[in-house]
């Protein structure tokens, strides 16, 4: 049995394994948005080839070994969700397993997204001819495909792809009514989900811009990074 053969059979996974998908997102799930490039959907395993640390990429249709420099006090099995950008480059999207632990299954994204900054600046390093983990919030979109949303509330829950096309910047203006919302030029309304989002909007101008999308029942969900408010 091979080394990626004996992943799947003792952790149940697959190189298919998702933890995000495209399907709508519920009404009144306060959610975090980070971006989604286009580069190619992966796994990257530290694992080790019997005594020999390793640096696996994995694909439904590649298994290739990495060049890498890391601690490998991290390589006892742990799966990192990435997209590769190039060659030697790519980006860390999440982490489903860490040294043999399930961190998705008891972690929001949120805590792992801010916890996965420290991990790679502690224990990942590159050089010219070894691959470069990056963290997104430290890499410079120039295109994306999406938006990935995750809820910032429970623990061990996939997140929600939208595509870009399906993103578009509407006019909105206020009712009196409050929380209303109203499409300039277009049919629903805004949802309002939640306390947080509810004071956002309340700091708005009568009418005003903000990206969203339309849900098939033409409702509006807001897309955009919530900032705290008092």
């Amino acid at each position: 049995m091979n080394l990626v053969s004996k992943l799947q059979t003792h952790y149940e996974w697959t190189p298919n394994y998702r933890l995000v998908f495209k399907k709508p997102v519920p009404t009144g799930l306060e959610t975090i948005s980070v971006p989604q490039s286009k580069g190619e959907h992966g796994w990257i395993v530290l694992t080790y080839n019997k005594t020999v640390p390793t640096c696996l990429w994995i694909t439904p249709k590649e298994v290739s070994i990495l060049p890498c420099i890391v601690d490998e006090r991290i390589c006892g099995d742990t799966f990192l969700r990435v997209e590769k950008i190039s060659n030697l480059t790519f980006l860390v999207s999440d982490i489903w397993m860490y040294n043999s632990n399930c961190v998705f299954a008891c972690s929001t994204f949120q805590q792992r997204y801010e916890w996965l900054k420290d991990l790679l600046k502690r224990f990942v390093f590159h050089t010219d001819s070894t691959i470069r983990l990056i963290h997104k919030s430290e890499y410079s979109f120039t295109e994306i495909s999406g938006h990935e949303l995750y809820t910032t509330e429970t623990a061990g829950k996939p997140g929600y792809f939208v595509e870009k096309e399906e993103y578009v910047i509407q006019e909105f203006k206020k009712l009196e009514i409050p929380d209303c919302y109203l499409p300039v030029g277009k049919r629903g309304y805004l949802r309002v989900p939640d306390l947080k989002t509810s004071l956002y909007l309340r700091s708005k101008p009568n009418t005003f811009e903000c990206k969203c999308v339309q849900n098939e029942d033409t409702t509006w969900t807001l897309l955009e990074n919530i900032p705290n408010l008092k």
